[in-house]
């Protein structure tokens, strides 16, 4: 059998599992091996000193072609123990690296469940701002609402206290000019002569027409005391207006004569106003002498009033 083939039977034996562990320890056996097999053939050829010498040579160059074989598959087993550890120290590196890379996979998905854990606190967190925003937000649309309410009562409130202030300084302003006149006609109220009467928010001033004029549109002698309280009243209150009425058919003689004299005491003119005086209703006259005639109402007295009115 050559060599070759011997190797390649060799090199698949070593492929067999275990093979190398039996290899390991055959060499580790063939040194004694050898000795032995070397005493023997000494002492056989101590025993056998007539051997030829052909077959000396002959053994001699197979052990030595032995010899050789185990050199050279001690180098293979070297050769193989050297790629076994180069193999190992690749899968050592390998294994390293895909330890590593576990590892790094693991931190990985670590820091993405880490991630993702955070995302749905942030999106919880998100979510609650957004429900505590629009609580805030319809608060704030309520107290918006409230507060327009209120600012509508307050307004309101403060018409109705400057109305109230207004009405009672009115009030104030309707009992002084009712205290002058009454204190300016002194005798002519007590007596009944003259009426002061409080109508619509003006001070009334009633006295019957022949208290002012006589039987013509002239102004009677006995009224100079009368226009002097009208004009000492008007005086008293500047902000205040005189309406008159003056009754019968010579009215806007009477009422020119009655302003000309107020003009000379130092009233203005613009200061006086003359209403409009309703015609007397004609009294019903019975057609037939013989019909029974109703009782007819006797007109009642003319009457001058004075109304004043304050600012």
């Amino acid at each position: 059998m050559s060599l070759s083939r011997r190797i390649k039977k060799l090199w698949a034996k070593l492929a067999e599992p275990g093979a190398l562990r039996a290899l390991y320890h055959g060499l580790a056996l063939a040194p004694r091996l050898i000795v032995h097999v070397a005493s023997i053939a000494a002492l056989a050829g101590l025993a056998a000193a007539c051997v030829p010498a052909t077959r000396y040579e002959e053994a001699k160059s197979a052990g030595e072609v032995e010899l050789a074989g185990r050199q050279h598959a001690e180098a293979e087993l070297r050769a193989m123990h050297a790629t076994v550890d180069a193999l190992t120290a690749e899968l050592e590196k390998r294994q390293q690296r895909l330890d590593e890379t576990e590892q790094s996979v693991s931190e990985t998905k670590l820091e993405n469940s880490v991630a993702v854990k955070e995302r749905d606190e942030a999106t919880g967190l998100v979510d609650q701002l957004r429900g505590e925003l629009a609580r805030v937000g319809d608060d704030l649309r309520t107290f918006a609402k409230q507060k327009a309410d209120l600012e509508k009562s307050l307004d309101a409130a403060q018409a109705r206290k400057a109305e109230l202030e207004k009405s009672d300084a009115r009030t104030v302003a309707i009992a002084r000019l009712t205290r002058d006149l009454t204190s300016a006609f002194g005798d002519r109220v007590t007596s009944g002569d003259v009426s002061v009467d409080v109508q619509n928010g003006r001070v009334v001033v009633s006295a019957p027409t022949e208290l002012w004029f006589d039987e013509g549109a002239a102004l009677r002698t006995g009224s100079d005391g009368m226009l002097a309280a009208v004009s000492r009243v008007l005086t008293l209150h500047p902000d205040s207006a005189l309406e008159m009425s003056v009754p019968g058919p010579d009215a806007d003689k009477r009422s020119t004569a009655f302003m000309t004299a107020l003009g000379s005491r130092g009233v203005s003119a613009s200061r006086i106003k003359l209403a409009s005086v309703p015609a007397a209703p004609a009294l019903p006259v019975a057609a037939d002498a013989t019909v029974a005639a109703k009782p007819v109402q006797l007109a009642k007295p003319a009457v001058v009033e004075l109304s004043f009115s304050v600012g």
